[in-house]
């Protein structure tokens, strides 16, 4: 089960995970680029994940070079909430390399 994170609207968050999805704008509509980031990918042999989901969005951009679907990433940002999902528009982001938080207890 996905929970919401932690975190009042409009609180800074800082979170490591996955790029679960990417959404492209078609050509007609308003440059932005957006992904879905989940702090726990899923197991091996399954489709869903835990954690955290967050919609990262980068108003202005239609891709951002490196951020692709299952890449890691570290962010920090502002919370808000659009279409009842925790978003977080042009967050500071760090591309990792791997799965970093796996092997901490």
């Amino acid at each position: 089960m996905i929970t919401p994170p932690t975190g009042a609207h409009g609180a800074t968050v800082r979170r490591e995970g996955m790029v679960a999805s990417v959404r492209l704008q078609g050509r007609g509509e308003s440059a932005r680029f957006a992904v879905d980031l989940v702090t726990q990918a899923p197991r091996p042999g399954r489709i869903s994940t835990g954690g955290e989901r967050i919609r990262l969005v980068w108003i202005g951009q239609r891709r951002v070079p490196g951020i692709t679907a299952g890449r890691w990433l570290r962010i920090e940002g502002f919370l808000s909430v659009h279409q009842d999902l925790p978003t977080v528009y042009n967050p500071r982001y760090e591309l990792l390399a791997g799965a970093p938080h796996e092997h901490r207890p």
